[in-house]
């Protein structure tokens, strides 16, 4: 018989794969937020919308270390610590961790780049570069930065527990590409509370998981 974690995990790997998001906190004493979280292989213009109009934060593309290296991308923290004129930029947040940002990119094949059309399809697209073969060509040739949609890279749960690092371990836990849609759950001047985002996620029939949850799947 499965246990109510096993039987929680399948339901968000179909949740995932059928285009719903799921809400992912992180943990009591960090950064305390709720994050709406989609696959990126079945990101599309709706998506977006729910992210923008439900959640409200950074809407932020999501890959793992390795996926990072195949692009040939890097942190920005480190892209700015090796110049001079920037490197006095870079700090650690209150909440202890460096941010976990690289480039900001739009697709080629968009107009502004900031509407959920076209998002989406930066999105979309970058997802698609993980199955090819040559994506690190590919990557210079159809996508320019600056652009709207930022690319987060994991440092792994061993490094920093952070949102990237959670959504990219269970992606890769329940079989998925290290692909992933992330936005910050905003209310009224402040973070929506834990309390206020499982409320939501009760009334939306999503699956609320909290980072303690993830680490545990990896003990």
């Amino acid at each position: 018989m499965k246990s109510t974690m096993d039987v929680k995990i399948d339901l968000i790997r179909s949740d995932l794969l059928k285009g719903k998001p799921i809400i992912v906190y992180d943990f009591d004493g960090r950064e305390e937020e709720a994050d709406m979280v989609f696959y990126a292989g079945t990101i599309n213009w709706e998506s977006i919308s729910t992210l923008r109009t439900h959640a409200g934060g950074l809407i932020c593309y999501v890959i793992g270390r390795n996926e990072a290296e195949k692009l040939g991308i890097d942190l920005m923290v480190d892209l700015l610590r090796e110049n001079n004129k920037y490197s006095h930029l870079v700090k650690r947040p209150k909440y202890g961790d460096y941010p976990s940002f690289s480039l900001w990119v739009n697709s080629v094949n968009v107009k502004t780049g900031i509407n959920d059309i076209d998002r989406a399809k930066t999105i979309k697209e970058l997802h698609n570069l993980l199955e090819s073969e040559d994506p690190y060509d590919l990557f210079r040739q159809n996508f320019y930065s600056p652009g709207h949609v930022p690319i987060l890279i994991s440092r792994g749960l061993k490094e920093r527990r952070g949102h990237t690092e959670l959504v990219t371990s269970l992606a890769e836990f329940l079989g998925l590409k290290r692909s992933m849609v992330i936005a910050e759950m905003l209310d009224y001047g402040k973070s929506l509370s834990k309390e206020k985002a499982i409320e939501y996620a009760n009334s939306n029939n999503y699956i609320f998981v909290e980072g303690k949850e993830i680490l545990g799947l990896f003990e």
